[in-house]
């Protein structure tokens, strides 16, 4: 497809040039990790000028699409992790991270017991006032920060919990099933944008305002009992989310699992 430097109509010849970069990256013309073309390549590629290309270049490598590293060029981010979203199976980032070959780390940024508020009460099936547990963690693969977690816990389930027991051990959820005799699995997931607060950012290495992944989950006990009230919000670039069908759903399962990615 050749897009010279001629707008169309209002919209500017460099938004038409970038859906035409986007279709190379969706249509896996460039796998992920690998190297974007240059902006001489995709001149002649689409037949616009070198100018159009580095606009057009330069406003995917701040949306996160594409990302600059140093002298060696503009690539197409790798994620380093994926975060499988199942309807019948509870998933541990840690094991999932460990399977795919890295390591996960996890730095406890906030941990107190307080009053639950309306909304945390209403999400975990408590009176306003019943004792939770709050934290907050930076996870990372690779000592590379992936996502950052609150949670929320009803106190009573988890009597004696601390922070060093959060810090010492490298799996929270292995703790619970292990110290807690907790078997956990999910129940309502809602994926949707949220764009980061300046400390969010400083977190996660980004921009103040850009668009990250925001999942929100409740996990239940075996019982059915609200267990974990979660809201995480994942790095564009370095995760994404796939859904995984029902086991009883009908039809072949496919071993790629869709994947929900950021594209903007």
């Amino acid at each position: 497809m050749a897009a010279n430097d001629s707008a169309t109509g209002n919209v500017p010849i460099y938004v038409s040039v970038q859906k035409d970069l986007l279709k190379l990256i969706h249509d896996g013309e460039v796998e992920p990790g690998g190297r974007f073309p240059s902006e001489r390549e995709l001149s002649v590629m689409f037949g616009a000028s070198r100018m159009t290309m580095r606009k057009a270049v330069d406003h995917l490598v701040q949306s996160g699409v594409l990302e600059r590293r140093g002298t060696s060029g503009t690539y197409v981010p790798d994620r380093l992790f994926d975060r499988p979203m199942s309807d019948h199976t509870f998933y541990s980032i840690s094991d999932v991270v460990e399977n795919a070959g890295h390591t996960p780390g996890s730095k406890l940024l906030f941990f107190e017991r307080k009053e639950a508020d309306e909304f945390i009460a209403s999400k975990l099936r408590l009176t306003p006032g019943d004792s939770v547990i709050s934290i907050e963690r930076l996870r990372t693969v690779d000592g590379v920060p992936v996502c950052l977690e609150h949670s929320h816990f009803p106190a009573a389930l988890v009597p004696g919990l601390s922070a060093s027991d959060i810090v010492e051990n490298k799996s929270l959820y292995k703790l619970f099933k292990d110290t807690y005799h907790l078997e956990l699995v999910n129940d309502v997931r809602v994926i949707s944008i949220h764009y980061a607060t300046k400390v969010e950012a400083e977190l996660l290495d980004l921009r103040p305002g850009a668009p990250v992944l925001h999942f929100e989950g409740v996990c239940l006990t075996s019982d059915g009992q609200p267990f974990e009230h979660l809201r995480s919000l994942n790095h564009p670039d370095r995760v994404s989310l796939s859904i995984n069908p029902p086991l009883d759903r009908p039809g072949p399962r496919h071993p790629n699992p869709i994947g929900w990615m950021l594209q903007n």
